[in-house]
């Protein structure tokens, strides 16, 4: 690893079990294996650091989000592989709604609203729901409504991973096979939801 990602790793981790406010730039000067100074030549100050994470976990997700909703032609098949591209990427990184959730809470919005894909989410849930439910393919329902359903369901098992591996005697595989349903039951839902 360059020191550059050794200290992303670092600050990833401090950032994710502290939040902004309890992470200090020596923990996670301490934890990358390098002296402050080093960190400081990188990055000036916490809020740069911090600022590049977040960027950099809002590119993972939707980019590669945006190229496969873009293959599907239906509305609620878009809606489906957003669906099973999200579960995918939190599969690999369980933590990120957390990072984010964080980001908005503890740090407040400025991080959050300048990295924010704001096309994205009114091109894929304002524009193309509309014009769907103009057509009648899909049913009339609130895109905003919509959007926080399906958002909420998708990331709650996440936040929740904690009290739901206790739930289920710590056992892992379980919990993995209650995600791969999750993908499942959330599509049906999708298509109760707007099938006229």
């Amino acid at each position: 690893m360059t020191t550059e990602e050794k200290i992303f790793l670092a600050a990833e981790n401090e950032f994710m079990e502290k939040g902004f406010d309890g992470t200090r730039m020596q923990a996670i000067a301490d934890r990358a294996g390098i002296n402050k100074a080093m960190l400081h030549y990188y990055f000036r100050s916490k809020d740069a650091l911090f600022e590049k994470i977040f960027q950099e976990k809002i590119k993972l997700i939707f980019p590669k989000i945006g190229e496969d909703v873009k293959k599907k032609k239906s509305f609620i098949e878009k809606v489906e592989v957003f669906i099973e591209t999200y579960y995918q990427l939190l599969s690999q990184y369980p933590f990120l709604p957390l990072f984010v959730i964080t980001t908005m809470n503890k740090k407040g919005n400025e991080h959050f609203a300048k990295n924010l894909p704001v096309d994205f989410f009114r091109d894929f849930f304002i524009a193309s729901m509309f014009e769907e439910i103009s057509q009648g393919k899909i049913k009339a329902v609130n895109p905003l409504q919509f959007a926080f359903s399906v958002l909420g369901m998708s990331v709650f098992p996440f936040l929740a991973r904690p009290a739901i591996l206790h739930v289920v005697n710590g056992n892992q595989e379980i919990f993995e096979e209650l995600m791969k349903g999750r993908v499942e039951e959330l599509k049906k839902y999708v298509r109760y939801i707007l099938t006229p």
